[in-house]
């Protein structure tokens, strides 16, 4: 008789998990499982040859670089995060570090500050400027 697979979709998986008892060990070793299949999948090579994992570092270190560029000439970056609500709410990351939530009009290009976030320095992507 050949290899027998069975194959239950995650959602299902994860709604056993949360009836199982927090110290049990299946659900340790449902962990361990989902643990090594998402690590898999991370390593599998992707139409580029290159990794998950390797595609998503060379990405962030782009947009990174795209930070670092734009605040170098005074430009802020717009990002969306759970602060902002979609469609017209985003994160305005300014070239000094801080942050504010403005209402961006597409057709215009032009903003509205409904708040400020954070100082000067503390944004999410304020690193990019010790890296200058």
């Amino acid at each position: 008789m050949g290899d027998f697979r069975l194959f239950h979709p995650i959602e299902d998986i994860e709604e056993l998990k949360s009836d199982l008892k927090g110290d049990s060990q299946f659900l340790s070793y449902l962990d361990e499982i989902l643990f090594k299949q998402q690590e898999s999948e991370l390593q599998q090579p992707l139409p580029n040859g290159l990794s998950l994992q390797q595609t998503n570092e060379r990405a962030a270190e782009v947009i990174t670089n795209l930070h670092r560029e734009a605040f170098s000439k005074g430009i802020p970056m717009y990002y969306r995060d759970a602060r902002a609500t979609p469609p017209k709410e985003f994160i305005r990351a300014n070239p000094d570090g801080s942050e504010d939530l403005v209402s961006l009009h597409l057709s215009t290009a032009d903003y509205t500050l409904i708040k400020h976030l954070v100082p000067k320095g503390e944004g999410s992507w304020a690193f990019v400027l010790a890296d200058r």
